[in-house]
C-alpha cells in the first residue's frame, strides 16, 4: 500500500515537473479591452469621427511581449497573434473607442474626419514567473498619442501609463490575457476621461 502511494505521488511530482517546464512555445495574448458593462455603447458628449494612422513600436527591445519562467527552469513567450504588437494595439484602442461612441476608422483616412489620431508604444510588457504554490503576473503599458484637430490643425498630446499584478495558484495563459486587458482597459479610459469634445474638435478638460 505505501508502494502504491508512493508510486502516485512520484507519478503527480513528475506531471507536475513537466507541467512547470518551459518548452520554449510562444503564447498568444488577444488584446480586447472591454469597458465596464455600464459604459458599453455610451455615446460622446458630441458624435467626433476619429481616423486611425499609424502607430509605432518605440520599445528598445520590439521582439514580442515577455516570458513566462517555469519553476523548474525553461522558459515561454509572450506575443500578440501575428507578432506586431503596435498593430495589436491600435485595433484594441479602436474597438475600445467604437464602444464608447466615437466614429472610428483605420488607416488614416475617412470621410472627413474630425480627428487624426496617431500613436507609440514607448512601453508594453507581459512577465510570469512561477514560484512554489503560485505565479506572478505582472504587466506594464505606456502609449503616446496624438490626436491632431482637422478643422484648425491644432494638435494635443497624452501619455497613457497603465500596470497590475497579480498572483494565481494555477497559471493559464488566460490569465496574463485577462491582465493585460484589464490594464489596457483602464489606459484608454484615461483618453475618453481627459478629453471633452468642443465643435467637432478634440481638447483636454481643464485641470
Amino acid at each position: 500500500m505505501k508502494q502504491t502511494f508512493a508510486r502516485f505521488f512520484g507519478w503527480i511530482g513528475l506531471v507536475t515537473l513537466l507541467g512547470c517546464a518551459g518548452t520554449g512555445e510562444v503564447i498568444p495574448l488577444q488584446l480586447h479591452p472591454v469597458p465596464a458593462a455600464a459604459e458599453k455603447m455610451a455615446k460622446p458628449a458630441a458624435a467626433i469621427r476619429v481616423a486611425l494612422g499609424s502607430f509605432e513600436d518605440g520599445r528598445t527591445h520590439q521582439t514580442g511581449l515577455g516570458v513566462r519562467t517555469h519553476l523548474w527552469g525553461g522558459v515561454s513567450y509572450f506575443d500578440v497573434p501575428g507578432g506586431i504588437p503596435a498593430d495589436a494595439v491600435a485595433q484594441a484602442l479602436a474597438d475600445y473607442l467604437t464602444t464608447k461612441g466615437w466614429q472610428v476608422t483605420k488607416g488614416g483616412a475617412s470621410d472627413n474626419p474630425d480627428v487624426v489620431l496617431t500613436g507609440k508604444i514607448l512601453d508594453f510588457s507581459v512577465h510570469a514567473k512561477s514560484r512554489v504554490g503560485f505565479t506572478e503576473v505582472t504587466t506594464k503599458t505606456k502609449l503616446a498619442l496624438q490626436a491632431q484637430n482637422v478643422a484648425d490643425r491644432s494638435t494635443i498630446r497624452m501619455t497613457l501609463n497603465g500596470s497590475g499584478a497579480d498572483d494565481v495558484f494555477w497559471f493559464e495563459p488566460e490569465d496574463a490575457q485577462a491582465l493585460v486587458n484589464d490594464v489596457l482597459t483602464d489606459s484608454f479610459g484615461k483618453l475618453i476621461q481627459d478629453t471633452t469634445v468642443e465643435n467637432k474638435r478634440l481638447r483636454l478638460k481643464s485641470p
